[in-house]
This record gives structure tokens, sequence and C-alpha cells, in this order.
């Protein structure tokens, strides 16, 4: 509980909204280069510099890292002249390759013994405008074929926003006590939301999910049929100020959900609410310090185990990064010091071979220092009964072109068991 109390106190520090630096000099025109195929109005919509404003050296590098968070370039850089007391603001982007008619390979849950293979289409900036259009289907460890649709901004009039995803799959359950078993699932979601100045969104969601159970057993649906179909609904706020989203160095992040599963058209009839805390600030220099809070509450009927909660597979514990904790809720923590060894930067790879989409690499390298713990339990036990998990170590982080980033980490658990972890992606 001290590491958790500390942890807290990490977090609101992290939030303390920094002054800007004072400048005499206002923004007179935004210029943007290099923008072949993305709208101006998305570049635009990520800036806090509008024409009029106070242009800042603090402001320059939060718009550069927000640009570049969209992941639709391989570089951005902002420039500007000067004339008297105003100035002509330049964006300039180098554009990444959008449409991608790959092989899909990877590991489920990020463990290597669960590989999948597959093909999809993935266009990540239809019509220039950031819309997402993907279509794929995968065979192995888990199958599926699905198609999504996201639209981060329906006209230029306004900030709506819309999503919408269908999949048909064949996956493995999650919770290990009752050994392999296939789950055949069709599932459809369409999300209408509005986004609120650069920070605050706002959405709702409907769905429908159709679960089939290939050897039906108590808990494994809810139904003894060994089949649930049923209705859900949820909204979800979120507050977002990173800098740099695959790898932030400030700002902070807030997310409140809640959802509701079944309407009385089958005997699922779930409530669950969620939470994400995270914040980011520079401690001295260019030492980052990073802490998450998170968790997520379940009420009402029989939860079967496909809507269980678990550590293991998308959220994990370092020092028991392997180990499956299954409940039917769960709460959660992270601290992590960054300490950049290479701050990112970027080279150009001049080649007849590359496609110019390509010519422009970003990387960098940092060290990290972690801890993290959780919990999960069920509604038959009591909060404070269940056992902490928790492990802390280091690691060094590679951060790769095209917002990759591979971490190879050492941890130590609570039992004071030791383990290598080879991961993907920032912890959080």
């Amino acid at each position: 509980m001290r590491m958790w109390r500390l942890m807290t106190v990490l977090l609101f520090t992290t939030l303390r909204a920094e002054e800007p630096t004072d400048s005499v000099l206002y923004v007179r025109q935004i210029v943007i280069v290099g923008n072949e195929t993305t709208k101006e109005h998305v570049i635009l919509r990520e800036m806090s510099l509008k024409v009029g404003h106070r242009l800042t050296m603090a402001s320059l590098e939060h718009d550069q890292k927000r640009i570049y968070s969209l992941q639709l370039f391989t570089r951005v850089d902002l420039d500007y002249e000067t004339d008297g007391d105003q100035a002509t603001l330049y964006v300039r982007v180098a554009e990444r390759w959008y449409i991608f008619p790959i092989p899909i390979l990877g590991f489920k849950y990020r463990d290597t013994k669960k590989f999948f293979y597959g093909l999809g289409f993935i266009h990540e900036n239809f019509r220039g405008r950031n819309e997402k259009l993907v279509a794929s289907f995968a065979l192995g460890f888990d199958r599926w074929v699905s198609l999504a649709y996201q639209n981060p901004k329906l006209t230029d009039g306004d900030d709506i926003f819309f999503r919408g995803y269908v999949t048909y799959s064949s996956v493995q359950n999650q919770n290990v006590a009752q050994g392999l078993y296939q789950q055949k699932v069709f599932a459809g979601s369409v999300t209408v939301g509005k986004r609120f100045g650069l920070y605050q969104t706002a959405l709702g969601i409907a769905g429908y999910e159709d679960w089939r159970i290939s050897d039906p057993r108590a808990g494994r649906t809810v139904s003894l049929s060994g089949r649930d179909r049923f209705l859900m609904v949820g909204w979800r706020y979120t507050l977002d100020t990173r800098d740099l989203r695959e790898y932030p160095t400030s700002g902070h992040y807030l997310s409140i959900s809640a959802s509701k599963f079944g309407f009385g058209e089958s005997e699922v009839n779930l409530y669950r609410a969620g939470y994400d805390l995270r914040g980011f600030t520079l401690v001295t220099g260019d030492i980052v310090l990073g802490v998450r809070t998170f968790g997520n509450l379940v009420r009402g009927g029989v939860s079967p185990n496909y809507l269980h909660s678990y550590f293991g597979y998308d959220e994990r514990i370092r020092g028991h990064f392997k180990s499956v904790l299954e409940g039917e809720s769960l709460v959660g923590g992270n601290a992590e010091v960054r300490f950049p060894i290479l701050s990112p930067r970027y080279v150009e790879v001049s080649t007849k071979f590359l496609p110019p989409e390509f010519s422009v690499w970003r990387y960098g390298l940092s060290v990290g220092v972690f801890a993290d713990g959780g919990k999960t339990w069920y509604r038959t036990q009591s909060f404070g009964t269940a056992p902490w998990y928790s492990g802390a170590g280091a690691g060094v982080h590679f951060l790769l072109p095209y917002s990759l980033i591979l971490r190879t980490e050492y941890a130590v658990n609570n039992l004071g068991k030791g383990e290598f972890v080879l991961d993907f992606g920032s912890s959080f």
C-alpha cells in the first residue's frame, strides 16, 4: 500500500501546468509545406498556435509533437520568419506511406507462443483526411475476418467523429484454469463522438455480440446452451494533453467509461465502469517521470469468462509478465523514470530502392526504471483479501521509425523471482 500511495502522490504532482515563456512575436500566418496528400485542416486541428497567438518555443515544441502523434508523417519541423513583431509560421512535414497491402504476422497478447498470420489492407490516411480503412483476415492461434472504418471529422464544419467495426472470429479462451477451448464470436459496433478543442472527446457506442462455445460448461457462457447473444451500449470521456502519444514526455491522460451488456434480450446483464489516469513530467533536464493508475469494476448479473478482467494479456505486470491473473474486476498502477541516452532525431536515407515515404527515419534510445503493481478479484471476495502482485526493474527502450518501440527489460517480482521481458510499444 505504501507503493500505491507514493504512486498517487507522484501522479498528481505531474498534472501541474507549466507557464509558457513570454514572447513578443505573434503569428500572422501559418504555412504548411509537404502535405501532398494530407488536408491542411488535419494538421491545423492539432495545433495550439493560431493566427494572432503569441509565439513561444514551448508552443512550437508542443505543436510539433502533437502533429507527429498523428502518425501520418515521418518528420515534422516548425520554424518561422519574422517581420517586426509578426511571424510567419512554417509547418514542414514529410508524409509516410499510407496504403499497406501487407502480410499480417504477430503474437496474440505479445506472447511468442501465440503466433498468428494473415493478410490485410490498411489505408491510414484515406482521402487525405486521417480516415482509417482496414480489412483483414488471419489464421493461426486465433482466426478472424474483420472490417473497420474510422473518420475523425465527418465534415469541415464540425468535430464529430465516427467509427464502425464488424468481425467474425474463432478465438481461444483467456481463462487458463479451464484449459483451451474455442469461442466463435460475431461482433459489430458503431461509435459516434465529439471532440472539444484540442484535448477532450466524448463518445457513445452501440454494438451487438454473439458468443458460441465449442464445449459448453458452467461459467463459459451465461446461457446453459453455450451461446450468448446480447446488445451493448457504452460511453467514454477522454482528456489527453500528452505531447507525444507513442512515448510521452509531458502531459496527462484521463479516460472514464461505462458500459451495459444485455437489455433483456439475453441472460447477460452486466455493468462495467473503468478509468485510466496517467501523468508525465520532466523532473530534471530531459529525465521523464511517468505514473499511471487504472482499473475497472463489474456489477449486475453473472459474469461469463469472456467478460472477465485479466493481467497477462493486454495489461501486464512486469515481474509476472507471463502470469495470467483473472477476476471480474481489476486495479493496477505503474511508475517509470525514463533517461534519454539518445534523444529522438532524424536521419535521411537516400537510395533508389526506397520510396520517399521511407527515406526519413526517426530514432532514439532511452533507459527506463520502473515499478508495476495490480490485483484482480471476484465479487465473492473482498477487495482487501485479494493478493497484490508487483514487480520492479529496468530496461532499454529503442525508439524506431514509423512509431515502433522495442523494449528489452529485466524485472524482479514481489516473490524475489526475476525474468527478462521483450515487448513492443511503450509500457503506458
